[in-house]
């Protein structure tokens, strides 16, 4: 029964907490890596980036409020020529995310303020009275929509009703369309209208408009009709089909754009000290703001308010605070890695000579579950031909065959043995998952479940006799390999492995991660 049950006393590490991946729920003043306010496609790509680089992550914000949810049938986003609508994608982006062990939390955040020391940690609490701190934050609100209070706008949105031009104005090529709105926001709304359509009107929802300078001179220079007048409601039962005004006017159009500004959700930003500029948060080209630490990405960072460059932004904000809590040693920016040169730089653009370049050495854990360990005593013996070479590429973090002081946090590289047999053993498997950027697993219990899952196959009889050694330690029902736990990169089969196979993925990994194996 040893090669059914055991797991060596030194594969355990009880001493770190597991994180609570449950979307709906976060203990009261949980410490996280990462905070990412704002639960939209530039939020969700920054926390899938960071989330799959082993760093704990907290989205909080509400899905239900991204202009993504109101966004019907996407057709200008990469992959799907047919169109998607903006709540399916949403809902994928965000189970991705919880796929690398993202935590969800469906609240509005209320306020933000940071220590004041030289590394400060961020803490954010919800309208819900939840607190959360993080060593770095990304602040992904987009620009939140102001309701217009016009009845009906709820019941008609995504069905004539809109809030985005460069979104949806593709549905209304040549049509009649209506912009609601008195100031600035309306003006440039209508002006981006023109690239579907000429017949265009500006209703104020007020006694007066507000429009600037250059606004007023636009509109007039692309004879854009506009309306005075408060309306009482928009007309329509299953789709959109005319503006009511308060006087008993009525006009019909084939769609209407809300434009009645721009609410300033920033409140909880200017708290940090963050600089903004026309309601928007500055930003440099690696996504930080004015505060170190403190990342943006998405519409409240302005510009281009589109999908696609939303989710840019994101992996753009995610990277840099990867960058920022491991430095740039540390993460490969795989597209703008350059290659060493050994005559040293000839100019602006000249790769940098190999001396100048700091030796990375790849940070790699062990770990075994239940297993005979065979694979573990392969790779000790391996330590003896290999030890000179290795030394000088590998830093042995989580080794417990070899020494006693053992660090999980931050591993290159995962080798993970045996398969799972408790939900304990599962939980400590995840919690390796998510501080390794490549996990593999070893040996053919880790790959295949087999020989340990043999005990999924016993016969009645067998099963009787074993129960009260199941009951005792608390086993489940059967013994799983570990790619049904936790995503799994690369796996080195065999009872034990193969020296040539593990050699093999070694190699391939440090090339990967820029270093000569």
């Amino acid at each position: 029964m040893v090669l059914i049950f055991n797991a060596i006393s030194w594969s355990f590490f009880s001493d770190k907490k597991i994180i609570n991946t449950d979307p709906g729920h976060v203990n009261v003043m949980e410490d996280y890596d990462v905070l990412v306010v704002g639960c939209g496609p530039a939020g969700i790509s920054a926390a899938i980036f960071t989330g799959r680089s082993g760093l704990r992550t907290c989205v909080i914000g509400n899905p239900d409020k991204s202009q993504m949810h109101m966004a019907f049938n996407i057709q200008n986003y990469f992959g799907f020529p047919d169109g998607i609508d903006g709540p399916v994608l949403l809902s994928k982006g965000m189970l991705q995310a919880q796929r690398f062990g993202v935590v969800l939390v469906r609240e509005e955040v209320v306020s933000a303020d940071a220590t004041e020391d030289a590394n400060p940690v961020f803490k954010v609490k919800t309208s819900k009275g939840r607190e959360v701190s993080g060593h770095s934050l990304i602040i992904a609100t987009g620009v939140p929509i102001r309701l217009s209070g016009i009845k009906n706008e709820d019941m008609l949105t995504g069905k004539g009703v809109h809030y985005c031009v460069n979104c949806d104005g593709a549905f209304y090529k040549g049509k009649k369309l209506a912009i609601i709105g008195n100031g600035d926001h309306a003006a440039e709304s209508a002006q981006e209208a023109l690239s579907f359509t000429t017949d265009i009107t500006i209703l104020a929802n007020s006694p007066e408009f507000n429009f600037s300078a250059e606004s007023d001179r636009a509109l007039t220079k692309f004879k854009i009709k506009t309306e005075l007048g408060r309306i009482d409601k928009l007309k329509g039962e299953k789709w959109f089909e005319a503006v009511v005004f308060e006087d008993g006017r009525e006009m019909k159009f084939d769609g209407v754009f809300m434009s009645c500004g721009i609410a300033g959700a920033l409140d909880f930003a200017a708290n940090l000290g963050l600089e903004i500029q026309d309601n928007i948060l500055v930003v440099d080209e690696s996504a930080q703001t004015s505060m170190k630490g403190v990342f943006a990405a998405g519409n409240c960072t302005g510009r281009c308010r589109q999908l696609a460059k939303n989710v840019g932004d994101g992996c753009n904000a995610g990277i840099s605070a990867i960058k920022f809590l491991r430095s740039k040693d540390n993460y490969l920016d795989y597209v703008h890695r350059q290659e060493p040169s050994e005559e040293g730089p000839k100019g602006d653009l000249a790769k940098p000579p190999v001396a100048a370049l700091k030796k990375k050495k790849l940070r790699i854990g062990w770990f075994t579950f239940s297993c005979c360990e065979d694979s573990t005593i392969v790779f000790t013996e391996m330590l003896n031909d290999y030890y000179d070479k290795w030394k000088d590429i590998i830093e042995f973090a989580h080794v417990r065959v070899l020494k006693n002081n053992n660090d999980l946090s931050n591993l290159d590289v995962a080798f993970v043995e045996g398969a799972i047999p408790t939900e304990k053993m599962a939980n400590e498997l995840r919690e390796i998952r998510k501080n390794c950027k490549r996990l593999v697993a070893i040996g053919s219990c880790a790959v295949i479940g087999m020989p340990s899952a043999q005990r999924n196959d016993f016969d009645a009889r067998k099963k009787r006799e074993i129960q009260p050694i199941v009951d005792e330690f608390k086993y489940n029902e059967k013994v799983v390999p570990i790619k049904d736990v936790v995503q799994v990169d690369y796996s080195v089969p065999g009872c034990p492995m193969t020296e040539s196979g593990f050699l093999d993925v070694l190699g391939k990994i440090a090339k990967e991660f820029g270093i000569d194996a």
